[in-house]
């Protein structure tokens, strides 16, 4: 089986191999930079699910066309895109809270899609993406390490190393992935 995601990023990547190694030991994961369509910093949560959507479809045309897949061949094709938003209530009116959407693309052209990790901000991050700035690059500097985000990633940097960005994605993705998994397996008992 093969899993072709929208990113060349090493996290992502190692993301959905954690995702489907369980079900699919043997599975090919392959990383094709994709384009998300939106903004590199997704400010709604509706901009960074669409990007999500961008990436899956973009990256089944890439592989179509570099031939990794034959156009009948059984893959899934996975757009993981992060972003922040700003919650309808909130004590804090300039609090941005993170979120993440997967989406994952069946051959027949049926998406599935995943979204988590909503949680606030602190102050300072938000001001930061509020000025303009995209959330990797921003935080890199604050913390001294331009790889941040091909890493451990914000969370990670939050939560002390508590959780990451990989096992933040995976989990995600593991629920896009598994709801194509089981409308696959469902189809058998009707």
């Amino acid at each position: 089986m093969k899993f072709i995601v929208a990113s060349t990023n090493p996290v992502k990547i190692k993301a959905v191999t954690l995702a489907v190694v369980d079900h699919f030991p043997d599975a090919q994961v392959v990383g094709l930079e994709a384009p998300s369509g939106v903004a590199a910093q997704p400010m709604s949560d509706a901009e960074t699910r669409r990007g999500a959507f961008n990436r899956a479809k973009a990256v089944r045309a890439l592989a179509l066309e570099q031939k990794l897949i034959a156009p009948k061949e059984e893959a899934i094709f996975v757009g993981l895109e992060g972003g922040v938003f700003q919650p309808e209530f909130s004590e804090d009116a300039q609090a941005l809270w993170s979120t993440v959407w997967v989406v994952a693309l069946d051959s027949n052209g049926i998406f599935y899609e995943s979204n988590g990790a909503r949680f606030p901000l602190p102050t300072f991050l938000s001001q930061m993406l509020r000025n303009g700035e995209e959330m990797g690059p921003s935080l890199g500097r604050y913390v001294k390490d331009p790889d941040l985000r091909q890493k451990e990633g914000m969370i990670g940097y939050l939560t002390n190393n508590f959780t990451n960005r990989t096992h933040e994605y995976a989990s995600i993705a593991k629920v896009a992935i598994g709801l194509w998994y089981g409308a696959l397996n469902h189809q058998d008992n009707t």
